[in-house]
């Protein structure tokens, strides 16, 4: 494990305060890489190198003087049973031992933090690599990717699913984090800005209960689940999962599964730009007027009677509005092709 310059400063500086002596850190080559005492920094400690490479304390006195060493001790710190570095104080030897327990055990915490911190970077690293290859479909590194596949044991022949999480308030991450982890699906990252990412494989999605999802996050957040399919696919269950959350966010829903799908669903996958090109092409030059008539009439299931009786107006008026309405749209409300073509573009209005 290689000791960062900033790491060495933080625990000279914790042993200072226990002993109120001059600490240095000394990595296995001899070199201070952090010290009290910043003109020794840099410099090489040739009693410290020999406590790493003896696995033993090292006292510096006039009978055992050591080429850049001053008066004082250097314990080995060990790390998984391997000595990684030294931590020398400067004094006298016989009274700084009584402090050799308490410097190397304060050291060693310091150590096994930054490495169990390491392991977690270097796991939320993996994880975010294997998740992102899949939901962009992007694998720059198949050997890696591969190794990561085995080491989660997925089963590319089975199905999985995304669900995509939209939410506002970022002290919500460890909240989803804790949630999903407790309901044992490791496939669960989080993306910058405000997403956060499952991949459920079919018995993991079995103890995801859409319910108590909305009811613990009501209001706070919007989640879209896509379709189940083979797990290389899973970049289609990503993008479905996506459009659902967006649905889940026009409707001010919590949740929307992809495969309750409607045909407002599907215009929302639509693009905007789109959308609004149709809209004006085929409902431009009706007023506004004509608009809600339409509107009316395709409401009432093509019902002349309903339709003219909800607008107060005769049903010989309705049908002059409607032959209007065929004239300037090329579509005719009452053939139901034409009827369907003028609501969808209704729809996208």
């Amino acid at each position: 494990m290689e000791i960062s310059k900033k790491l060495a400063s933080q625990i000279v500086e914790a042993v200072y305060e226990v002993v109120k002596k001059d600490t240095n850190l000394i990595q296995p080559s001899g070199l201070i890489i952090g010290s009290t005492d910043r003109s020794r920094i840099g410099t090489y400690h040739a009693a410290g190198a020999y406590a790493i490479t003896q696995g033993l304390p090292v006292s510096v006195d006039k009978e055992h003087p050591f080429q850049g060493a001053r008066e004082g001790i250097n314990y080995p710190i060990f790390l998984d049973n391997q000595a990684i570095a030294a931590i020398g104080i400067t004094g006298n030897p016989e009274e700084l031992k009584a402090y050799g327990f308490l410097i190397t055990k304060i050291t060693e915490v310091f150590l096994k933090e930054q490495k169990l911190n390491q392991e977690m970077l270097s796991k939320d690293r993996a994880l975010h690599y294997l998740i992102t290859s899949l939901i962009y479909d992007n694998i720059p590194n198949q050997t890696q990717f591969d190794a990561l596949i085995r080491e989660y044991e997925l089963d590319p022949s089975s199905d999985y699913a995304a669900l995509s999480v939209r939410f506002q308030d970022a002290s919500l991450e460890p909240s989803l984090r804790f949630y999903f982890a407790s309901i044992g699906c490791p496939l669960s990252l989080y993306l910058y800005p405000n997403e956060w990412v499952v991949l459920f494989h079919r018995t993991q999605f079995e103890r995801f209960h859409p319910d108590d999802f909305s009811a613990r996050y009501r209001g706070a957040v919007a989640a879209g689940l896509g379709d189940f399919v083979p797990l290389y696919q899973i970049c289609r269950s990503y993008t479905n999962a996506q459009i659902a959350r967006k649905h889940a966010q026009s409707q001010q829903l919590d949740f929307c599964d992809i495969q309750d799908i409607s045909i407002e669903f599907l215009i929302e996958s639509i693009p905007v730009d789109m959308k609004n090109i149709y809209a004006s092409r085929v409902l431009g030059k009706l007023t506004e007027k004509e608009r809600s008539i339409l509107l009316a009439y395709l409401s009432n299931n093509l019902a002349l009677k309903e339709t003219a009786e909800q607008l107060f107006i005769h049903k010989n008026t309705l049908q002059y509005q409607l032959d209007r309405i065929a004239e300037k749209t090329n579509l005719n409300p009452r053939h139901f092709q034409d009827a369907f073509l003028l609501n969808f573009a209704l729809l996208c209005k």
